[in-house]
């Protein structure tokens, strides 16, 4: 049996369970892991641990990989129980893929069959769920409306990798009107954020586009994992590029508080000094230990 193992989030490989599952894993078929995310990618370098980069988005992983595999493996660690098991049925079903997709949610060991019997997430000792399902896009009129599930007071919301606003409810509703964010509710807005989100995207799907909260940006202690290149990269808002130029240069210049925090946490780890321009608006990932 091919097994492809898709790794979500940063927390899944700091944690202890991650090498206690791949280990058993071998014991059912040949397996590849694959990550999408740049802080996923991160996560990876730290614990050195070999993975397949997905440029695109998960659900298009499972689609454009499910000829190629007998079983897809999603292992999570949410900050909730209750996110890990939307975000699962989200690439569930947008990937409208058959062959058999089982979660295993890290953060309290319990696992969703979506489509398929539990006995390998029975064998490695994980509690079997069945979550309700969550509806949370829907359109009225000329509107379209998306729910954030799983938000705590705080948090940071992203829309499209972008910081748009701080969370001061329980429940996050966003509404959309001819590709145009109109309306956030329960969100201490980020002007200059919604800005930036207008620039890059002329038109946004609230139903595709990637939307997810931070309780902030946490820094790891981190080993150099490569040389330095030579020349300077530019980077302008939008960190996600980081990885394409990593190891490959001798400096960079970053526009934007967010960027800023973000690529240079990476960048420390390929030992690559990072000169930021910002304005402290909003400066939300502030646990930075390195200067440069």
């Amino acid at each position: 049996m091919k097994i492809c193992v898709f790794v979500h989030g940063a927390d899944a490989f700091y944690s202890k369970a991650f090498f206690e599952i791949i280990g058993k894993i071998a014991e059912y078929g040949d397996f590849e892991v694959f990550i999408t995310g740049t802080m996923a990618r991160t996560a990876s370098l730290d614990v050195d641990f070999n993975v397949k980069v997905w440029n695109g988005t998960p659900s298009e992983l499972l689609k454009a990989l499910e000829r190629e595999f007998d079983l897809f493996l999603l292992l999570s660690y949410s900050k909730s129980p209750e996110s890990g098991y939307a975000f699962g049925e989200i690439v569930f079903k947008r990937s409208k893929i058959r062959k058999p997709f089982l979660q295993l949610e890290l953060c309290n060991k319990t696992a969703v069959a979506w489509n398929c019997e539990a006995k390998i997430a029975e064998d490695l000792g994980f509690r079997i769920f069945q979550p309700m399902s969550f509806d949370n896009v829907w359109r009225e009129n000329e509107r379209t409306y998306r729910r954030i599930l799983a938000v705590e007071p705080g948090e940071f919301l992203l829309v499209g990798g972008i910081v748009v606003g701080k969370v001061r409810d329980n429940e996050v509703l966003l509404v959309a009107e001819n590709g145009e964010i109109v309306e956030l509710r329960g969100v201490e807005i980020k002007e200059h954020g919604l800005e930036k989100l207008k620039r890059i995207y002329q038109k946004i799907d609230l139903e595709k586009i990637k939307i997810c909260s931070l309780k902030g940006f946490k820094t790891k202690e981190a080993e150099f994992k490569g040389k330095r290149g030579t020349g300077v990269a530019f980077v302008i808002h939008s960190a996600d590029m980081v990885y394409r130029f990593a190891g490959n240069c001798e400096g960079a210049v970053c526009i934007g508080d967010d960027t800023t925090a973000i690529a240079g946490e990476i960048l420390f780890r390929f030992g690559t000094p990072v000169l930021g321009i910002v304005d402290g608006e909003g400066f939300y990932f502030t646990d930075q230990k390195h200067t440069f």
